[in-house]
């Protein structure tokens, strides 16, 4: 007797930023928003099969708040995402290690205005492994203090 794994599973890609920047209505920051495609696979043994669509979220590079797009925003987001122009939008992140108090500290630096946004500060280790995570990035410039 066999046994067969199925389920629903979804692949991530993020665009960066992209389009005109905005207000965010949350923090008030004014940046190109980062696209996000998200997707959904139908798998047998975790082996993708079927395709079953496709989601596209916009998020706040600064605060991390957005939304999903619904139908209508999914065709202008394509259009969005396929543009290739440069983003003006120029944030780098950067992790902050106090050795001392053994917390870490997330910012991000606008390498065009040389602004400094702190994201999160005061967090442990397992944290800002998550928090890093959960906001895509891969590589990030770490500093000891």
């Amino acid at each position: 007797m066999a046994v067969y794994y199925y389920g629903v599973r979804s692949f991530k890609k993020v665009y960066g930023p992209k389009g005109e920047p905005k207000e965010c209505s949350y923090c008030h920051k004014v940046y190109q928003e980062t696209y996000v495609k998200f997707n959904k696979w139908g798998h047998i043994d975790y082996i993708p099969l079927l395709p079953m669509g496709a989601d596209y979220y916009h998020f706040c590079p600064v605060c991390f708040s957005g939304d999903k797009f619904d139908k209508k925003g999914k065709k202008e987001a394509k259009k969005i995402v396929k543009d290739q122009t440069a983003p003006t939008t120029n944030l780098v992140p950067k992790g902050i290690n106090h050795k001392a108090q053994k917390t870490w500290d997330l910012v991000l630096e606008d390498k065009n205005s040389g602004e400094v946004l702190p994201v999160a500060s005061g967090m442990k280790k397992s944290d800002y492994k998550a928090l890093k995570k959960n906001r895509f990035y891969k590589k990030i410039n770490e500093v000891e203090e």
